[in-house]
């Protein structure tokens, strides 16, 4: 989950709880999040936990998870990796997970998962909705998932009755599970996640492709003491559990996964010559989420949103040269503000972005 207090505490937090207060925190948020493309099947993938198929043999690895803070962090020091396949109807992922010492003790579906070390998938099929859905699970393949309405940091709620339809789930140990006395290789989780799941009605049933989705992974991977009867998750001084690593394929910059605006992307393609991302979509994104980062630490500090893009190249600078080729619009009514971001060349190249965080393409 990356976040220190729990799902159902999340939820009654105030609209701006993880709003940025200063521009040392909105320059964490600055790096370039990680893509991935998507290669179809070319064989019956059968979901055992293992990557034996000729499909999974002939696709690239994501680069290795990294802290969720960023490269600033130290290197995770088990490595972690994931490759993903669709067909018109499924998105497969495969994750490797290196572990010396596999554990999961949580057996009941829709439990806090991350409460033991687990592998999570964050997806976002709609660029253009504010909803997305997270997946944990353990070692021992139980899964917890929901559905949020919008991120928690704008008000958004966990809906834990939610459930990814059909999906279809295994995992493969490398070594034994909860035995403090040997040494292990690494546990695998493959999963079959059905699109019909992720998107509403009238947005089809089927990966199209060229379609391009938000996605992070994320692993919980917490200190554990060896004991005599099994493991124990390690304790300070004063007797309090030290808390969890939080290990990701696309950092976010602070520790806190339900920002999906800084996740990766991937793009379900037919061949490695398929067209790219396109990157004016990607940088018109970045620059709009920049803005409103900006607005919330220039509130911070005037008691007041700016009205102008030359009030925020105050605090940053280069957000002046990066809107270089839009045409920016700032509408205010006192603790409201709306801005709008169009491409001077290109009339379908826009966005607007408001104080609450909704965005619209």
């Amino acid at each position: 989950m990356k976040i220190i207090v729990s799902i159902l505490a999340l939820a009654i937090f105030p609209a701006l709880a993880f709003a940025q207060k200063s521009v040392d925190e909105f320059l964490q948020l600055q790096s370039r999040p990680q893509t991935y493309y998507v290669q179809h099947v070319i064989d019956s993938i059968h979901i055992d936990g293992r990557d034996d198929e000729t499909s999974w043999s002939k696709i690239p690895w994501t680069n290795t998870f990294q802290d969720i803070e960023g490269t600033h962090k130290p290197t995770p020091p088990l490595d972690t990796r994931v490759k993903m396949l669709w067909d018109k109807e499924n998105l497969y992922l495969f994750a490797k997970l290196e572990e010396p010492h596999i554990n999961g003790y949580l057996k009941q579906k829709d439990t806090i998962i991350y409460h033991d070390n687990d592998f999570e998938v964050f997806l976002k099929p709609n660029l253009r909705s504010p909803e997305y859905i997270e997946i944990e699970i353990n070692a021992l393949n139980t899964i917890m998932d929901l559905i949020m309405t919008k991120p928690y940091r704008f008000g958004g709620k966990a809906n834990l009755n939610w459930d990814t339809k059909d999906i279809q789930s295994a995992v493969y140990h490398a070594g034994s599970l909860n035995n403090p006395n040997d040494k292990d290789d690494f546990w695998t989780v493959e999963m079959k996640i059905p699109v019909k799941s992720l998107k509403h009605f009238g947005e089809g049933n089927e990966v199209k492709p060229n379609e391009v989705w938000k996605i992070n992974f994320s692993r919980v991977q917490w200190h554990y003491d060896q004991t005599k009867g099994g493991y124990s998750k390690r304790k300070d001084n004063n007797g309090k559990t030290l808390p969890e690593e939080n290990w990701v394929w696309s950092p976010i910059g602070l520790i806190n996964m339900h920002y999906p605006e800084r996740w990766g992307h991937i793009k379900f393609i037919d061949s490695t010559a398929d067209q790219l991302i396109d990157e004016r979509f990607l940088s018109l994104e970045k620059t709009a989420w920049n803005i409103f980062y900006l607005q919330q630490i220039y509130r911070n500090n005037k008691q007041r949103y700016a009205t102008s893009l030359q009030a925020l190249g105050k605090l940053y600078p280069k957000i002046i040269a990066d809107c270089k080729n839009y045409n920016v619009l700032f509408s205010n009514a006192n603790n409201f503000y709306s801005v709008e971001i169009k491409s001077k060349t290109e009339a379908t190249l826009k966005a607007t972005i408001d104080n609450r965080g909704n965005i619209y393409f």
